[in-house]
């Protein structure tokens, strides 16, 4: 839309100083004709464009004349760069909007509040993923992303751990949340109770041409509060018995000291499968698993294959 390309001029003038046609055009992704009218439209609108001619010139901006979009105080503009949504928006498929968006408030910002939200991207940086894993790749983002917001039903193949073959669902997408690094989609099947589905486990997705309206009391952020609060008051999911090392033990128990004898029999408890055998393999040959004996398969079977790409 024009009107937004003129903002995002007026903008990015009013942050950068001189900026060539060129690199408007580049910035707008359009020609530097259109560029040229937009710099006449917003010159007949009564805005102080200038363009000041040869090496090291551009088009610029009357420094006495600014804008005022956002009304933020000091204290949030320097806010703006910690969200730490950039891995997040980007497996949406919404990075760019969140470049954008930042690009436009930064640029309305006092010079003052500009610089120190920059300093504070300059000295922190934000990862939401976990340390083991980092983030998950999730193959069916962008369609999961596209039916929780047109509020249209997904019909998917889930791969549920214990099953040979993916299950087949359809449900109402209600919401998407990113824990520690990893994707979970919060839905319904028919109006039914929300269940958590993890992302990465959905092999095959498309949204339905069939729209659902979602539960008028339904709020995402309470329902995922609420579940991890049942998480944490329940326990953990997925339990093994395991004989492990002295730092091994002290690191999977969460003991201040190591033990004293050599090796300690004990067993762990995870919120699942999946992280039980990350960690263990984390401690190589200092976690040996006792039970249950299908885990020791798996556990062989990945030790295996680890050897051979050595070999």
């Amino acid at each position: 839309m024009r009107a937004d390309r003129l903002l995002a001029i007026l903008l990015l003038l009013q942050r950068r100083g001189l900026v060539t046609v060129a690199e408007l055009a580049r910035r707008l992704e359009v020609s530097k004709r259109t560029v040229h009218r937009d710099l006449e439209a917003l010159g007949s609108a009564g805005i102080p464009v200038f363009t000041q001619p040869g090496r090291g010139g551009g088009v610029g901006m009357l420094e006495s004349y600014r804008t005022d979009l956002t009304g933020l105080s000091l204290g949030e503009a320097e806010l703006l760069p910690l969200l730490g949504l950039g891995d997040a928006l980007t497996a949406m498929g919404l990075r760019s909007s969140l470049a954008r968006t930042e690009t436009k408030i930064l640029a309305a910002l006092p010079q003052a509040q500009r610089e120190r939200a920059e300093e504070m991207r300059r000295k922190i940086h934000v990862d939401l993923g976990a340390w083991w894993h980092g983030t998950e790749a999730v193959e069916e983002m962008t369609t999961l992303t596209q039916a929780v917001f047109t509020s249209r039903r997904v019909r998917l193949r889930y791969a549920r751990p214990g099953r040979d073959r993916p299950v087949e669902r359809t449900l109402d997408p209600l919401g998407l949340v990113l824990k520690a690094g990893v994707w979970y989609l919060v839905a319904s099947a028919g109006g039914s109770e929300p269940r958590t589905y993890r992302a990465s486990r959905i092999v095959e997705a498309s949204v339905s041409d069939e729209p659902f309206a979602p539960p008028d009391d339904f709020d995402l952020a309470s329902f995922w509060a609420a579940r991890s609060t049942e998480f944490q008051q329940t326990g953990t999911s997925f339990t093994c018995t395991v004989r492990a090392s002295p730092d091994a033990t002290r690191a999977l128990r969460g003991d201040t000291e190591a033990p004293d004898e050599p090796w300690t029999r004990f067993r762990f408890t995870v919120g699942s499968r999946e992280h039980a055998i990350r960690r263990i393999l984390s401690f190589g040959a200092g976690v040996v698993v006792e039970e249950p004996d299908d885990l020791r398969r798996e556990l062989a079977d990945i030790a295996s294959k680890v050897v051979e790409s050595y070999i």
